[in-house]
């Protein structure tokens, strides 16, 4: 691994940007030198005015973060849409985010792995369910290229499992890339328990709970236990040759 610069790609929560998240990572980014972080704008543009109420003070104060800390605006990897059926739906836009980052996967990879707070936690399990060899029928695998490599692990903070039925073939097989969720006691946008519904679906996964709400922990021992994490199977993947790189 001497002189090997390790890429991991990192997809932002719903609202956010590739810049304001890596502002929210700065912590992590300076705690792994050795990795090189890629933080993609998701392709999707949001108008915040039509998804959320703005006179809410924390709602006014993420605009603000928004606007004043990056250009590119309010993004987004799809918009959840409600059916008139009790609990159908759908995530529009999906299939395009799906082109996008395979895209940029392809061009700017391999990715050893991936890292995802929120809607992008929840792309991250998607592209790591759809990215495994048994996996390779899936209609929504026709959407990124054929030989793409899987992520070697990941961390996922705040993530959960996609709620719409159609969705529920994706994670049949489960996910075989060790990751560490994280997920806040106090988060009232992703409740716990829908953080550990997409853990479970791992077969070598770790939990971490911290007392913050909707957000990246900050704590040095929350910062050590995933960077122990990432790096303990990172190298062990990059050792004994992994499934995804066969």
């Amino acid at each position: 691994m001497s002189g090997l610069r390790l890429k991991v790609l990192c997809l932002h929560g719903f609202t956010s940007n590739g810049t304001v998240h890596a502002h929210q990572l700065r912590t992590i980014v300076k705690a792994l030198p050795e990795y090189e972080f890629v933080f993609p704008d998701g392709p999707h543009k949001v108008n915040i005015d039509s998804e959320w109420d703005l006179t809410k003070p924390e709602v006014h104060l993420w605009n603000e973060l928004v606007i004043s800390k990056s250009t590119s605006g309010h993004r987004a990897w799809w918009y959840a849409r409600e059916g008139k059926e009790k609990g159908a739906g759908d995530f529009v836009g999906l299939n395009a985010s799906l082109d996008f980052i395979g895209s940029l996967m392809q061009k700017e990879g391999p990715f050893h792995a991936i890292l995802g707070f929120s809607q992008g936690g929840c792309f991250a399990g998607i592209l790591c369910a759809l990215l495994q060899r048994r996996s390779i029928a899936h209609p929504l695998r026709s959407h990124l290229p054929e030989k793409l490599p899987s992520p070697l692990a990941g961390i996922i903070f705040s993530g959960f499992k996609v709620r719409f039925p159609q969705y529920d073939e994706v994670y049949a097989e489960g996910i075989n890339i060790p990751m560490i969720h994280v997920m806040g006691v106090e988060d009232d946008d992703v409740i716990v328990e829908k953080s550990e519904e997409l853990a479970s679906l791992n077969t070598c996964s770790e939990i971490l709970k911290h007392n913050g709400g909707h957000q990246i922990p900050r704590k040095p021992e929350d910062i050590s236990q995933i960077t122990s994490f990432f790096r303990k199977h990172i190298l062990a993947a990059m050792i004994l040759p992994a499934q995804s790189l066969i």
